[in-house]
């Protein structure tokens, strides 16, 4: 009879056991498609029941339980998972470069005819037909016309420059536009996935390892961490419960439960206010050559560890290519590096034609007698800019003197140089003018030995690299992320194939075992019919 109880209950553990099998495979089948499933497999372990054993062949067959469930495995590979977010992180880092590019090349799309290009090649035109008419007053108008277009350009590439710029990280003032900025909302965010891992770690750290739960909860870590990893770089610690640290470039952010470490965000002039009313030294590249700031946002990170300026913690990811990529000293081409081409080119421009129209030597036709020349003066500028004399991309602008009818005489076109004869009625003498036409293929040092045109054409050129090489590096990465998500997904996701053989494997063990059970419970009633 004891014999008969112990096998009938053998029988029902494994029945349990299997039909709990059979469960897991109908789990794994209805979640093949979800996002971020690992398959799980039961494995089964023999069932002891505890009691002094001994050489007692009784006893022993005694000891025999049958079966149980030892745990649930969840399929995975640590390393895979770490490297995929790796690469997934750069992924992310170069899209946001590789958008910002996009939007960079079509600020200086100049194939409508309506930019800087075109602008340059019409005020050279204009700059020939004064040449050759240089008493004319059409020419004048047309050449100073020309001219206005063209700054109007300059000023219009550098306003949506700035435009650019703030969309990313704002514009390094106003705690409105940083709150508009892309880098804004992807901070907000990384701080909320923060906040849910934590949450799933707590749930991790009360639920027993190697079972459906905690296994549900892991792909939920998982797809968390892979989602944290498209804003930074991050490296994690996992705990045998199966809850882990988050850190980024060493700095703790997630311990267990618990949010150690949140990001910040602040405008570089509140940044720069803050330091100088505690005392604190700003980093050395916090400026640009210009003065202007480097990062319009700065970053900063609260909590177990304080750090100020994070900047340079913060690195792949959204956040990353954000960041590093608006810099000036980034390896792309960027919003703040075609300012500074633009800032050059709009100095140049200045310098040269501003020089040449008040340079000794140089003559301008007499307003008050048009048939005369006068000297030129060194008021007498094409091009200002600033009230402190500076000239950017932002502020060059026609002289407002050359806009008045007496204005368009201060041009100077005769120059007559040390040792030649000055004749006051030389008003055809174009030889000032033919040295600002000369300026189209003149070689300037200003320019890394460009002339002004192809200066612009080679600001062209290194957008256009810039894109074209970004995109391929992304490419490239976007296909090394694929092929570790497949390689990943060959190791964790469900094979139907060996769901349906586990499937028949579980079914049949499980009528096995109800057959013993019917079985034996059929011979406890023939004895107790034969004991009445």
């Amino acid at each position: 009879m004891v014999s008969l109880f112990s096998s009938l209950n053998i029988a029902a553990g494994s029945l349990t056991s299997h039909e709990s099998a059979i469960s897991v495979v109908s789990h794994n089948v209805a979640n093949m498609n979800t996002e971020g499933y690992h398959k799980q497999r039961v494995n089964f372990a023999t069932r002891n029941i505890a009691g002094v054993i001994g050489n007692n062949v009784q006893a022993q067959i005694r000891a025999n339980g049958g079966v149980m469930i030892a745990n649930v495995q969840r399929y995975n590979d640590e390393f895979l998972s770490n490297y995929y977010r790796d690469q997934l992180s750069k992924l992310n880092e170069y899209g946001a470069q590789l958008n910002n590019l996009g939007e960079l090349a079509e600020i200086f799309n100049d194939l409508d005819g309506k930019g800087i290009d075109a602008a340059l090649s019409e005020f050279y035109k204009a700059l020939n037909n004064l040449n050759e008419y240089p008493a004319s007053s059409t020419a004048r108008i047309n050449f100073i016309e020309t001219a206005k277009t063209l700054v109007s350009n300059i000023n219009s590439k550098n306003q949506q420059l700035g435009e650019l710029t703030n969309k990313v990280l704002g514009d390094g003032v106003s705690q409105e536009a940083l709150e508009n900025s892309q880098i804004w909302v992807h901070y907000q965010a990384f701080n909320d996935k923060l906040s849910e891992l934590a949450e799933v770690n707590k749930a991790l750290q009360c639920t027993q390892t190697g079972t459906l739960e905690a296994n549900n909860l892991l792909d939920k870590r998982d797809l968390i961490l892979n989602d944290i990893s498209k804003y930074a770089s991050i490296n994690v610690k996992e705990h045998p419960n199966g809850s882990v640290n988050l850190y980024v470039n060493g700095t703790p952010m997630v311990k267990g439960a618990t949010v150690v470490g949140e990001l910040d965000i602040q405008t570089a002039a509140d940044y720069e206010a803050y330091c100088k009313d505690n005392g604190i030294e700003l980093p050395d590249d916090f400026y640009n050559e210009d003065g202007s700031y480097k990062y319009p946002a700065i970053v900063s990170i609260k909590g177990e560890l304080n750090i100020g300026f994070a900047n340079d913690i913060i690195t792949g990811g959204a956040l990353g290519g954000l960041l590093h990529g608006a810099a000036t000293d980034a390896e792309a081409m960027n919003a703040g590096k075609a300012r500074e081409f633009l800032n050059n080119l709009a100095q140049t421009i200045a310098d040269v034609f501003n020089g040449l129209n008040t340079r000794d030597g140089a003559y301008c036709i007499n307003p008050d007698d048009t048939g005369k020349l006068v000297a030129t003066n060194k008021d007498n500028l094409i091009f200002v800019g600033g009230e402190d004399g500076t000239i950017t991309a932002g502020n060059i602008a026609i002289n407002p003197d050359l806009l008045t009818d007496e204005g368009i005489w201060n041009i100077a076109c005769a120059f007559f140089g040390e040792g030649e004869n000055f004749d006051e009625n030389a008003v055809g003498n174009a030889q000032n003018v033919a040295a600002m036409l000369n300026t189209r293929t003149q070689k300037l040092d200003s320019l890394n030995g460009m002339s002004i045109e192809d200066y612009y054409t080679s600001l062209l050129g290194k957008i256009a690299a810039s894109g074209t090489n970004m995109q391929t590096i992304y490419d490239t990465q976007e296909g090394l992320v694929d092929s570790v998500f497949n390689q990943l997904k060959s190791a964790t996701n469900v094979d139907l194939n060996e769901e349906l053989v586990d499937l028949v494997k579980y079914q049949t063990a499980y009528a096995a075992a109800a057959q013993v059970f019917n079985t034996c419970n059929t011979c406890l009633d023939t004895l107790m019919t034969l004991g009445r």
